[in-house]
């Protein structure tokens, strides 16, 4: 019997893995959250947010490195797959102890194996599929403890399981705190399975040791610390900053207030249950733990304590992704959803063979009886995850996730001067050091985090008394009235404010503006062919209403294929605050959608006003082939 749980467990494993690696994102796919940053953290071997995650972080550096294929933000993706796959398969085993019935135990898993909050994590670098697999193994070997309890007797005591679970959590705090969070419950469980540990002191020493050993990893952080540091620069090597960083001090105010005023009601609560398992599943829970204590009182409260404590912390933390929260009560009730699964199977099997027999059929048909009763029940509660999987396929599927990397290297390998500097908000200018710092490329470009605009504002003016050509990433409310803004590229060249001048020669397209130059070219990226229109523009007079640009791809036929309107040079720089004679130079992505008619195509641009939308102008040119 354990051999083919093995073989099963090793199946879900293998169908989970490939599910995984088919849809991760092939390599940097998200900005402003934290797994940008684990891919710029783990390949160079630096120090993560709070706190500090030492075991993923070194884990992840290996990977990065042994992974013969994708780019190293990829290659950790790849890790998030392979510790997600290898959860399901060990959820199984735990399911299989817990709930008894192999089929109950297999549906309960393709269930998790699909949910959406947990697969999102499979295909990213973050740190969620690995403290569930953490979770599920110390589940499993405080499981395989019990049982050797059971055989051996209380005089005879096996700890070897209880030693190797305590050295998994300890490996778990090392990576995730959420782990403590079982820690009620699992010491519930081990004084009512062996309550002589309450007598023997001496039984204790190896697993603390074995909890308290993983711990040193935290030593990485200092250790690196002298070297480098967080990626916005505020961890400090010293004792006071490291036991800062590790106990997520700042992280406080997410339990004791609610700084981004989040509400939610029990109904979100039960609304995010019921996204992850569908209502069938969900109610199969709820007879598990109405059913459950009837077979194992001890077992049945391990897992409700254990499954209450992780509600109620879920429920207390006041974060916008609070689904991630939850990945280890969605495992806890997916193991309860197999338990009560096990009661229906049982009592449709006892159903089907009485009418069996009651139908004089041979005995020979059981089997046949047994497996429509599994097969009915796994359609009928598998029915509403496979069909949210299948609808939410192209949602959960990453794998041609490219935007992010084209938009990072579009920044730094055409827009930035040699010697520039980027400053931009913390994400967008981590994207950029993936390629800088990761993928080595660009070195002599200095990138300056800086989320405040004051901020901003005094690593721009550093910048331009150092002689650096200055980039910033986004609009800066006020740089228009402090400086001249040209658009390069997807950034916004900075620099000191023109003086008055007499306009250069133009052609006259509205008002007082001119286009002066025109430069149309084409390149590729993953999502396909993209046209980049960028005109200079100048004025001769003072512009007093604000104006705005239409960029547009025509086809053969003069119809609008793409369009982008926005204020001139990236939302950043409005007609108001231009100089006369000043050439502020403005940039437009029209991207080729698939299917779009052939060429030839034309690039046609209009001025009009943003008050009213009233055309001013326009200028067309054909794109050469």
């Amino acid at each position: 019997m354990r051999r083919k749980d093995t073989v099963w467990a090793f199946v879900l494993t293998l169908v989970s893995l490939v599910l995984y690696v088919a849809t991760a994102a092939p390599t940097v796919a998200t900005v402003f959250d934290d797994s940008l940053e684990f891919q710029v953290v783990l390949p160079t071997a630096g120090i993560a947010h709070p706190s500090g995650y030492p075991l993923y972080t070194m884990g992840g550096f290996v990977a990065s490195k042994v992974i013969p294929f994708r780019d190293p933000a990829g290659r950790v993706n790849l890790l998030s797959a392979l510790a997600a796959a290898v959860t399901v398969g060990v959820f199984y085993l735990v399911a299989r102890r817990v709930a008894g019935n192999r089929a109950a135990a297999i549906i309960a898993a393709v269930a998790l194996m699909i949910s959406p909050v947990w697969w999102s994590q499979a295909t990213i670098a973050e740190v969620y599929a690995l403290h569930g697999l953490f979770s599920v193994l110390f589940l499993l070997l405080i499981l395989k403890w019990e049982e050797g309890v059971m055989q051996t007797g209380a005089h005879a005591p096996d700890d070897r399981y209880l030693v190797i679970a305590a050295l998994v959590f300890g490996l778990a705090l090392a990576h995730h705190r959420l782990i403590a969070l079982l820690v009620p419950a699992t010491l519930v469980f081990l004084f009512w399975t062996d309550p002589n540990l309450l007598r023997q002191p001496a039984r204790w020493v190896k697993p603390l040791a074995a909890a308290l050993l993983p711990l040193l990893l935290y030593l990485y952080l200092p250790i690196r610390g002298q070297t480098t540091s967080s990626l916005d620069g505020t961890y400090v090597p010293t004792l006071r900053g490291t036991l800062d960083w590790v106990l997520a001090s700042d992280y406080r105010i997410f339990l004791t207030g609610n700084p981004f005023n989040i509400q939610r009601g029990p109904g979100d609560y039960v609304a995010l249950f019921l996204q992850q398992f569908g209502a069938l599943l969900i109610l199969a829970a709820f007879l598990g733990v109405l059913s459950g204590w009837r077979f194992s009182r001890r077992r049945w409260a391990f897992l409700l304590i254990a499954t209450i404590t992780q509600i109620v912390f879920g429920m207390a933390y006041k974060v916008q992704d609070i689904g991630v929260f939850f990945i280890p009560a969605f495992i806890l009730v997916a193991l309860w959803a197999a338990w009560g699964l096990t009661s229906l199977i049982d009592g449709l099997s006892v159903w089907g063979v009485g009418q069996a027999r009651s139908l004089r059929l041979p005995s020979s048909a059981r089997p046949f009886v047994l497996g429509a009763a599994i097969l009915f029940t796994a359609l009928v509660f598998l029915f509403e995850p496979v069909q949210s999987a299948v609808s939410g396929f192209d949602e959960m599927d990453r794998s041609a996730d490219w935007a992010v990397y084209d938009a990072g290297a579009d920044a730094l390998m055409n827009a930035v001067a040699p010697g520039g500097r980027v400053v931009g908000l913390l994400g967008e200018t981590t994207l950029l050091r993936y390629f800088r710092d990761v993928l080595r490329a660009r070195p002599d470009v200095a990138v300056t985090p800086a989320d405040s605009e004051e901020a901003r504002f005094a690593a721009i003016e550093r910048g331009l008394a150092a002689g650096e050509p200055v980039y910033i990433t986004r609009d800066l409310p006020g740089a228009a009235a402090r400086y001249s803004l040209d658009a390069s590229g997807p950034l916004i060249a900075v620099s000191p404010k023109a003086q008055p001048a007499p306009a250069p020669d133009g052609e006259p397209i509205g008002a007082s503006v001119m286009m002066t130059n025109l430069t149309i070219e084409g390149h590729q990226t993953h999502a396909g062919p993209v046209i980049r229109v960028s005109p200079v523009w100048t004025t001769s007079a003072p512009i007093g209403e604000e104006l705005k640009i239409s960029a547009r791809l025509l086809d053969a036929g003069g119809q609008v294929i793409v369009a982008d309107d926005r204020i001139p040079v990236h939302f950043a720089y409005p007609t108001t605050a231009w100089v006369p004679g000043e050439l502020v130079q403005d940039v437009y992505d029209l991207p080729i959608p698939p299917g779009a008619p052939g060429g030839p195509y034309s690039i046609q641009l209009i001025l009009y006003r943003a008050a009213d939308g009233s055309e001013l102008g326009r200028v067309q040119r054909p794109i050469s082939p």
